[in-house]
């Protein structure tokens, strides 16, 4: 036989050919989707990115309120501290350190009256540190009026207790959990 004899003779093929080619494609995009577990998993991996976006979004608007109520109580002008008689009823008692730390939270940006021990004094800040178990929490009365008072606390050792009023914060850095802008301060 000549070679072109045998290129004039084609094969037929009829539905066994095209059975086989169908057969052979399937095969091959059936190899190449994706198992049914790694859906499984990329949709836990989505529902826990959700999860986190829904926590990132509720401590976004958190921040945002705490930032809205800090702006608005700048904009208000700094009352004097309220004048009293010796004797005269003074309102609610003074919070412990540990129970501004317990309601922390809650009181941050408003104005607290807090009794605690004094730590150390922080002359070049002109701040002080009451302190509790649970942290410290850092008093500037670098601002107060009475002269006489902020140099009686930057020469004097502090031996008892003070009680502090003025504006909780949180603070821009160092070592205090809390921060209070002293009006002020009483023995």
């Amino acid at each position: 036989m000549k070679m072109s004899h045998l290129l004039k003779k084609r094969p037929r093929s009829g539905w066994r050919g095209r059975f086989l080619v169908s057969l052979g494609v399937l095969l091959l995009l059936s190899s190449c989707s994706p198992g049914t577990k790694s859906e499984e998993e990329l949709r836990k991996d989505l529902q826990a990115l959700k999860t986190e976006v829904g926590a990132l979004k509720e401590r976004l608007a958190k921040l945002e309120a705490g930032q809205q109520l800090m702006l608005d109580l700048l904009k208000k002008p700094a009352m004097a501290p309220e004048s009293f008689a010796p004797g005269e009823q003074r309102g609610p008692q003074p919070l412990s350190v540990s129970q501004l730390f317990a309601e922390k939270d809650r009181l941050i940006g408003t104005r607290v009256t807090v009794r605690g021990a004094v730590g150390p004094v922080l002359v070049h800040h002109k701040s002080l540190l009451l302190k509790a178990p649970e942290g410290m929490v850092e008093v500037f009365f670098g601002n107060l009026p009475d002269e006489k008072l902020v140099q009686r606390l930057t020469s004097t050792s502090l031996e008892q207790p003070l009680t502090v009023t003025g504006f909780l914060s949180l603070p821009s850095k160092g070592g205090a959990k809390l921060q209070i802008a002293a009006e002020a301060i009483e023995f």
